[in-house]
């Protein structure tokens, strides 16, 4: 028969015995899970053994597109990159956007299952349907820019995608990221630090066969209505990607500021996106296919005069290329530049209104290979244990660790990286961390299931809530606990794109032909998130860890607190709706049933 968004071929790699092989699991599998979450929770139960440590050769890494990855319509940029989290010890799981995803797609593969760990350094060379597992020894220790300059050229293909690692991942950061095209990132749960175990550097792609799909006529319809509908629908992030609200989130007393003890921030308007725009943006960039173009490139130069020198040779005049006034900082756009996140947890949360260092901040985090998140979150949680006196100079070799002090910031990202002296406690996370420490400073903290929680309070924002509560990663802001985003992360959709349902279906059908019903899409998602769970419960997490930290039940300036009673609440409301034990949070046998969860991940469940 004809398929239409997908090839059924899945990649298997073993680094340990180095052989690949091709697995072929048919067309209900791809229905079934779409992409994604589903793919991801589906091999973890299957490969990894109950209690397997994250960075032993038992873990699986897996890269997985979705069936509309790699398809020409607005949106369809997207992979997923899953594993056991060594953060958290349970579901581990990123999104990336960019070219990467499509690339792999477009070279015949649907994911790459990647099983052992090879004994010296290895990159994958995945050209169309050749694939080589070749030496990597070179390339240890680098930046993702100069990995990603060194792959190029050895693969001598100009147009081939590179994800890699950076030192990190490398030095097992637990919350290392991967990144592709340098700028995009698979960011949470530390999917680096496990390709780093595995010392898997990096994997090129180079494909050019396009994704078959059943209506291109219906697809371009839909592609047209974004671009159409640009000024009416996605403007602001056109003109600002993400952080262009950060005032007035500010003035609702909803802004993370000092471990998120505040909600608000004096000089937030000297670190938001239009003040990105104003300095130092020269432009910006386009994930695969899509035509809104919300991603920020910055360009900073240590002095006025290289600055408006580099603004009229590089790009014609146009495009801010900012400069430090202090001669600090250089930074390179090839790098990208600081969406929302970024400028929240390394900047107004550790109550920084330098945008120059934190922008240098951003650029380090994406060439050294750290998730901005977790590392930003982590240093409030220490800066604020430290003002508390409850992390001493002792602990952290001298250095002090201190609010609003953006040059040790920046000097704090290399040592995590490369686990230099407190940077060694920093890198295992903030929550090993407060445990090594002890003293009560795990009073400070702002994880869930053991991952920081991203910079949108829940206090401020109830449509949070639920997600940081459920979300099988933990203290994750996607909203992937919900169905409309559960859906989107499996058949990797972007979150962004402002397409109702419908549409989405609507897309989901143009490409597959599958004549999908909303129910059955809420079924796929309800089917992925069932798969998380019970790779955690297996794990040993329990309706305890579906709970905030202390930190979110006292109030804020303008908001109430989040009181336990109301976190429970929402906590049996959602195992109800999904089919699991309202006192447990365990499936039931006519859930299990009722989504086709086949026997196997059942029994590797127990």
């Amino acid at each position: 028969m004809e398929r239409y968004g997908y090839w059924n071929k899945i990649l298997h790699v073993d680094l340990t015995a180095r052989r690949t092989w091709i697995e072929e699991p048919g067309d209900a599998f791809f229905r079934r899970y779409g992409g994604g979450r589903g793919f991801i929770a589906h091999y973890l139960l299957k490969y990894v053994p109950k209690g397997a440590d994250p960075f032993g050769p038992d873990n699986v890494l897996v890269f997985a597109p979705g069936v509309l990855t790699g398809t020409p319509v607005p949106g369809a940029g997207r992979h997923s990159v899953g594993a056991k989290s060594p953060l958290t010890g349970g579901f581990g799981e990123s999104e990336s956007g960019g070219f990467w995803g499509a690339e792999l797609k477009r070279a015949g593969w649907d994911a790459i299952v990647v099983h052992g760990a090879a004994s010296t350094p290895v990159y994958l060379w995945i050209n169309e349907g050749a694939v080589e597992i070749r030496d990597a020894s070179h390339l240890w220790g680098k930046i993702t820019g100069d990995v990603q300059d060194a792959v190029l050229a050895e693969v001598g293909d100009a147009r081939a995608r590179v994800a890699t690692i950076g030192p990190a991942g490398e030095h097992l950061v637990r919350f290392a990221c991967i990144a592709n095209e340098l700028n995009e990132v698979a960011g949470r749960t530390g999917m680096g630090a496990v390709m780093g175990s595995k010392k898997l550097k990096a994997i090129a792609v180079r494909g050019k066969t396009a994704v078959k799909l059943a209506d291109p006529k219906g697809l371009n319809t839909i592609a047209k209505w974004v671009s159409s509908t640009m000024d009416d629908k996605h403007r602001a992030f056109h003109e600002f990607g993400t952080g262009a609200a950060m005032q007035g989130k500010s003035l609702e007393g909803g802004m993370p500021t000092l471990n998120y003890r505040l909600g608000a921030f004096e000089h937030v308007a000297k670190v938001d996106a239009i003040a990105v725009r104003d300095q130092m943006r020269v432009k910006m960039e386009a994930c695969y296919a899509c035509s809104v173009r919300c991603k920020k490139v910055v360009h900073i130069e240590k002095k006025e005069d290289a600055a408006r020198e580099a603004q009229e040779k590089l790009y014609g005049g146009k495009g801010k290329v900012g400069f430090d006034p202090l001669g600090r900082y250089a930074v390179d756009p090839r790098y990208g530049g600081p969406e929302y996140e970024s400028l929240a947890a390394m900047g107004v949360n550790l109550g920084l209104d330098d945008i120059v260092a934190i922008t240098k901040s951003n650029e380090m985090c994406n060439y050294l290979g750290l998730d901005t998140v977790s590392l930003g979150a982590t240093l409030a949680w220490a800066m604020e244990a430290f003002e508390k006196g409850l992390l001493t100079l002792d602990d952290t070799g001298g250095v002090p660790l201190r609010f609003r002090d953006a040059d040790a910031v920046v000097k704090l990202v290399e040592m995590v990286a490369y686990r230099q002296g407190v940077g060694d406690l920093l890198a295992e996370g903030s929550q090993r961390a407060a445990q090594r420490i002890g003293r009560g400073s795990a009073a400070f903290l702002t994880t869930v299931k053991g991952m920081e929680m991203a910079m949108h309070d829940p206090r401020h924002m109830p449509v949070m809530r639920a997600s940081y509560l459920m979300a099988p990663t933990g203290g994750d802001h996607m909203r992937q606990s919900g169905n409309r985003n559960g859906v989107r992360n499996q058949i990797a959709l972007c979150h962004f794109l402002a397409y109702d349902d419908d549409q989405s279906l609507a897309i989901l059908n143009a490409v597959t032909g599958w004549n999908a019903t909303p129910e059955e899409l809420v079924t796929m998602a309800h089917r992925g998130l069932t798969l998380a769970r019970l790779f955690n419960l297996r794990e040993g997490f329990t309706r305890a860890d579906d709970r905030l930290p202390a930190r979110f039940e006292e109030p804020l300036p303008k908001h109430a607190g989040f009181s336990r009673e109301a976190q429970e609440k929402i906590v049996t409301d959602y195992y109800v709706e999904y089919g699991w034990d309202p006192a447990t949070g365990v499936p039931t046998a006519e859930t299990i049933r009722s989504l086709e969860i086949e026997t196997d991940a059942i029994h590797a469940a127990m």
